[in-house]
């Protein structure tokens, strides 16, 4: 198995984007939420900004290495 370099931190607003089209590809997908309606930009924002920090929203990023 290969290993990806990768660093973890806590989401900011400037994810909103790329978690949302995640989000929604589970829906359309049916496969990671029974959800039927994607979301749309404000509301993941909305979502994202009302965590607590017990619960936050974590990314990984790959630091370019392999």
């Amino acid at each position: 198995m290969l290993g990806v370099d990768a660093r973890v931190r806590v989401a900011d607003t400037r994810d909103v984007p790329t978690i949302t089209a995640i989000y929604n590809q589970g829906i359309v997908d049916r496969l990671a939420t029974l959800e039927t309606e994607e979301k749309d930009p404000r509301e993941r924002e909305r979502w994202l900004l009302e965590r607590s920090p017990r619960h936050p929203v974590l990314v990984a990023e790959s630091t370019g290495g392999s």
